[in-house]
């Protein structure tokens, strides 16, 4: 199987080590740092994306077995699964939030595709 975008991003991810601090910081140590972070953002971006088109395959999915797409307890447990996996440093608070948020994001394109639409005849 090929390597995809995203495991090439993250593979060079995690092929370079954090960079290191200098003990007596100055703007050169900042760079590296920087590039880390662009590179992360960079994976981030492929994870969102792909996230989103899993959740409209699913809306697809019930939308032809002429199912409800939001399912209110789905998100609970979505959240409840991320916030347990979460180790920081940042919050269950906030791991809460941006979820929140790409739920949201993932659900207001659900609805242009497949519940502003009739539902499909599952035969």
């Amino acid at each position: 199987m090929p390597p995809t975008p995203l495991t090439n991003l993250l593979e060079s991810i995690q092929a370079a080590a954090p960079p290191q601090t200098s003990p007596a910081p100055s703007t050169d140590d900042l760079r590296p740092w920087r590039d880390r972070i662009d590179a992360l953002d960079r994976a981030l971006v492929v994870l969102l994306n792909e996230r989103v088109v899993c959740a409209n395959e699913i809306g697809n999915i019930k939308k032809h077995l002429g199912l409800p797409v939001y399912v209110p307890t789905r998100e609970t447990a979505v959240i409840n699964n991320v916030v347990t996996f979460n180790n920081g440093p940042l919050s269950d608070q906030a791991i809460r939030r941006l979820f929140e948020r790409i739920i949201d994001e993932t659900r207001s394109l659900e609805r242009q595709r497949y519940q502003d639409d009739p539902p499909l005849d599952p035969t």
